[in-house]
């Protein structure tokens, strides 16, 4: 992958850019870690993106050799394109090197979307402290409590006591001279049994004063809510909006806590999404998207919205040329089919709506569907007659000395698309999501290809029923 070039926007950057450059021809990788240390927090990422792939690479691996935690904690200033293209292109020691110190979130998106071989490696590099839970967090899917949650947490077993407690906080914080002070979770301490089962929690400024052999299972807060890994986001919202703690544990059905997730997660995990969704509605496929990517790799991207697109599109179509002889003795049929269509995929689209956020939010499952379909009914047949009445009334008062029975024509084919776009728009988010395919994404597109087509149909076959 080509990284973005930016213009240099200061001297600080452009000097730090050519000590960098220094260290690694001379092969100093203590002097280049003091550069970096030294340097202006906000001087860093114009920086980085400065070097090409190749000094990327350089820095990093001469970087790696006498402090890994920095690299790694170094590498929160990339996007995730640039961290799977840096990562990609290291030396697969070095990768193991940096892979211990990334966050839990950072390692499961490289296991799942660097190649396969390089998948396998890492897997096989997973912290043993961490390994049970990034292995666990792995098989949920991507925008799920199980694969966002963060896994740098306290566990003790059941009998630990205070001064285990102490003991543990001093171990860690010795282990953490680069890291990033959110990553470990140091508010809340989580207790398991001699089978890994989960059995509590409690806030560490709850004990901070007990005595030293204090056991922290007599102070487990009750108070505090279990996610389930399988839960999506606006599941999550709703527990975390409900609940006085900042975060929550992760706990699957085997009672094996993966992790725990609170509204930092959280809100990274929805503005992820609902860009990544943007992205794939605007026909961008495979995440950001910059013009500096080779000009292949883009044009497969958005042609993997594009092709489906014309096939749908030229179906939907197809039916109006199949009753072209009717719109010829009929003009008027040419402005009234887009009307209908559009106010068709309208309701649609708000059935599609209210469906993917009760999906999200866990109030109905792929299995509702037939629920779903009874509950949009009244409301398509409803909405879809008075709708229907107002375009009747229109077109009555515009083209009706045309042809008497097209006002009602119009009523009754919009009535009738109505009635079978709701139940569409209702259903096709739970029948997408069956097939394990993105209801977000694909929804919009195969409704509105569907609703043309009926609502195409329905005008022009009444019309040649009625009107001829």
């Amino acid at each position: 992958m080509t990284f973005i070039s930016m213009p240099l926007h200061s001297t600080s950057a452009e000097q730090l850019y050519e000590q960098l450059l220094i260290c690694v021809e001379i092969q100093n990788a203590e002097q280049l870690q003091k550069h970096i240390v030294t340097a202006n927090a906000e001087t860093l990422p114009s920086t980085f993106r400065m070097l090409t792939d190749h000094e990327r690479v350089a820095v990093w691996c001469l970087l790696s050799n006498t402090s890994p935690q920095l690299a790694a904690s170094l590498l929160d200033h990339f996007s995730d394109n640039e961290l799977l293209a840096l990562m990609s292109q290291l030396p697969i020691e070095v990768t193991k090197k940096l892979f211990e110190y990334l966050h839990s979130t950072d390692r499961r998106m490289l296991i799942t979307q660097l190649p396969a071989q390089r998948q396998s490696q890492l897997k096989r590099a997973l912290p043993q402290k961490w390994r049970n839970e990034e292995q666990a967090a792995l098989i949920y899917p991507e925008y799920s409590a199980g694969s966002i949650c963060k896994s740098e947490i306290i566990k003790l077993h059941q009998d630990a006591t205070i001064a285990v407690l102490r003991d543990t906080l001093k171990e860690k914080e010795q282990d953490s001279e680069y890291l990033d002070p959110e990553q470990l979770e140091w508010r809340y301490i989580y207790l398991h049994d001699d089978k890994k089962t989960f059995l509590g929690a409690l806030r560490l400024r709850d004990i901070f004063l007990q005595p030293p052999e204090t056991k922290l299972k007599d102070h487990i807060d009750p108070t505090i809510p279990i996610a389930s890994p399988d839960q999506e986001l606006y599941a999550l919202k709703s527990i975390l909006d409900t609940t006085q703690h900042p975060i929550v544990p992760v706990v699957n059905e085997h009672g094996f806590q993966i992790g725990v997730i609170g509204y930092k997660q959280l809100n990274e995990a929805l503005y992820e999404q609902s860009k990544h969704q943007l992205l794939e509605q605007s026909g961008l496929f495979g995440g950001d998207e910059f013009r500096s990517m080779p000009t292949l790799t883009r044009n497969l991207r958005r042609l993997a919205f594009l092709l489906p697109s014309v096939v749908l599109s030229y179906a939907a179509v197809s039916i109006i040329a199949a009753y072209e002889p009717i719109i010829e003795q009929i003009a008027v049929l040419a402005a009234i089919l887009p009307l209908v269509a559009n106010l068709s995929g309208a309701a649609g689209n708000q059935a599609v709506a209210v469906s993917i956020r009760e999906l999200s939010m866990g109030h109905l499952s792929a299995k509702d569907w037939c629920y779903v379909i009874a509950k949009e009914v009244p409301i398509g047949l409803i909405n879809g007659m008075l709708i229907g009445g107002v375009l009747a009334v229109l077109t009555l008062f515009t083209h009706g000395n045309e042809h008497y029975g097209l006002p009602l024509l119009i009523g009754l084919a919009y009535a009738f698309s109505s009635i079978i776009a709701v139940m569409i728009g209702g259903a096709l988010p739970l029948l997408l999501r069956r097939f394990n395919l993105d209801p977000a994404m694909l929804s919009s597109p195969v409704l509105t290809t569907l609703t043309d087509a009926i609502s195409f149909f329905s005008v022009l076959y009444l019309a040649q029923l009625f009107l001829l």
